[in-house]
């Protein structure tokens, strides 16, 4: 592998303006969202409807990804992520008077959450396929894990003034609020410097072009494995902190609501640590050989969380399970995040450019998918069996899809690739893209 190098100023350039319309973007977003599901429950008090509106922002983004993957692929991808952020926030501000006639018509809400879902789809697509193009590839994993970052701070920082900014000034000011944001972020991304791929397109049409990104994946067995994994995880994982989390700490074991959140925290925290240390190259450097090492301790962690069953005299103490349960979330929240910048960042240096937003469309897509199957499944099981048998269950899983990982030969190869993926370096000599 080449030698380290510093950013070069293109690239410094690009990571701050990266991190800030992502925390710019992501954080109004998320406020929104938050906010808008509190308004539903506000005028219809129905855990039914507020499900449905919740599903149909999901939902169009799991069969459109593959495509709207394809499309990027085929475009230039600054004006995409420019044009996507303004779209957004002109849907928004287009959306207000709408909502100020009608602000109790749920269908209303519904194919505006479908249409502002459609439209970040591209986004979020178009952010992942493009972070090689940004930096150096010595240095993608430090945009990955800055990316980490703050989607972890969103995940704390979202909700909080989602519901303080809500009862403070209501949905219509939010709205206003976040559509200035997009703009506002999107404007500021046209002084990001894109490098120009000298690579082609090799198919002449969308439908060869989906072809070519199926074909890919099916002869990447490293791709297939890792497909599987990021499947598996976002299947088990999400239901383990969204469903199980709660239920077990909240109606089982009697810890306050307060307790909760500090727990929930806790994986946030750990995330932000794990994305911190391996932005440091010779961390990442390390953590690539044992990737799948900490894939495993993460599946012993889940099995932990039975400690209050297992180990009785802990139960009484609602300040020691309390206690215990935020050290075994930070832990695990450390690992994921160390174990996920590296695999994401392998994924994007060593996929070929004209397909690669493809390859994460066809991953986004699965994942998306996983993530609401495994909560409801997860959640009826809970009605019907012990709950401990769920982290069981699902570390026991974890751990054989970890050391089938760790001992299978094209994951290992894939990691230890050390030739120069298919792309240049981004310096300040090199040509770079203009809107």
């Amino acid at each position: 592998m080449n030698h380290p190098k510093e950013f070069s100023f293109y690239a410094r350039r690009n990571l701050f303006i990266f991190s800030l319309t992502r925390l710019i973007s992501e954080l109004g977003s998320s406020i929104f969202k938050f906010a808008l599901s509190l308004y539903i429950l506000d005028i219809t008090g129905s855990a039914t409807v507020f499900s449905m509106v919740l599903g149909l922002s999901i939902l169009p983004g799991v069969f459109v990804n593959i495509f709207a993957g394809v499309v990027i692929d085929r475009s230039d991808k600054k004006k995409v992520l420019v044009i996507t952020e303004i779209l957004s926030g002109i849907a928004l501000l287009s959306f207000l008077p709408i909502f100020l006639l009608d602000s109790t018509n749920v269908m209303l809400l519904a194919v505006f959450s479908v249409i502002l879902s459609l439209i970040q789809s591209f986004t979020f697509l178009t952010l992942n396929a493009s972070i090689p193009n940004l930096v150096e590839r010595e240095n993608v994993h430090s945009v990955n894990s800055s990316y980490q970052s703050i989607g972890a701070i969103i995940n704390v920082l979202g909700p909080i003034l989602g519901a303080i900014t809500y009862r403070a000034w209501g949905l219509e000011t939010i709205v206003m609020i976040n559509g200035i944001t997009f703009i506002s972020a999107g404007l500021m991304q046209l002084w990001l410097q894109f490098r120009k791929s000298d690579e082609q397109t090799v198919s002449s049409s969308y439908l060869e072009s989906v072809k070519d990104v199926f074909a890919y994946i099916n002869k990447q067995k490293a791709i297939m494995y890792l497909l599987v994994i990021f499947v598996g995880i976002n299947f088990m994982l999400a239901p383990l902190i969204q469903v199980v989390l709660p239920y077990v700490t909240y109606q089982e074991l009697q810890l306050s609501a307060q307790q909760l959140s500090v727990i929930q925290g806790a994986w946030f925290v750990g995330v932000i640590a794990g994305a911190i240390l391996v932005s440091r190259r010779k961390v990442h450097q390390f953590v690539i050989t044992k990737i799948f090492i900490l894939f495993q301790l993460q599946a012993i962690l889940f099995l932990t969380w039975c400690f209050p069953l297992l180990f009785p005299s802990t139960s009484g103490s609602l300040i020691q399970i309390t206690v215990i349960f935020i050290m075994i979330l930070a832990v695990t929240g450390f690992f994921n995040s160390m174990s996920n910048v590296p695999m994401i960042s392998y994924v994007q240096l060593y996929t070929p450019e004209h397909i690669r937003a493809g390859v994460f469309g066809v991953i986004s897509s699965l994942t998306m998918l996983a993530t609401p199957l495994g909560i409801g499944l997860y959640g009826i099981l809970l009605d019907r069996i012990d709950w401990i048998y769920l982290p069981l269950a699902s570390g026991v899983v974890a751990l054989v899809m970890g050391v089938m990982a760790h001992k299978n030969k094209s994951l290992r190869n894939f990691f230890s690739q050390n030739a120069e993926p298919v792309l240049s370096n981004v310096g300040e000599k090199e040509q770079v893209s203009a809107l």
